[in-house]
């Protein structure tokens, strides 16, 4: 692989780093862009949906919580996150 070009999944794999640097700072909208774009380059990667998930869960946007949850555990049925408030 040439050398500053790196695959879907290390894209994919730094959007969710970057996304989890904005859940921590609170920039939620920033957060689920970036766990967005990870979604597009690797769809099948179910911490991507939780992660996308709990953004939602603290804007209170119910619909948009199930829907990536529901992915996430059609993907993987052992897929679960749990927030300690």
């Amino acid at each position: 692989m040439a050398r500053g070009v790196s695959s879907a999944a290390e894209q994919a794999e730094q959007l969710k780093q970057d996304g989890n640097l904005y859940f921590r700072k609170n920039r939620l909208g920033a957060a689920i862009d970036a766990y967005t774009e990870a979604i597009t380059l690797c769809p099948n990667v179910p911490v991507y949906w939780t992660n996308r998930a709990l953004c939602h869960r603290k804007r209170n946007e119910w619909a948009r919580v199930e829907e990536d949850s529901q992915r996430a555990v059609r993907l993987d049925p052992k897929s679960v996150k749990i927030e300690v408030t």
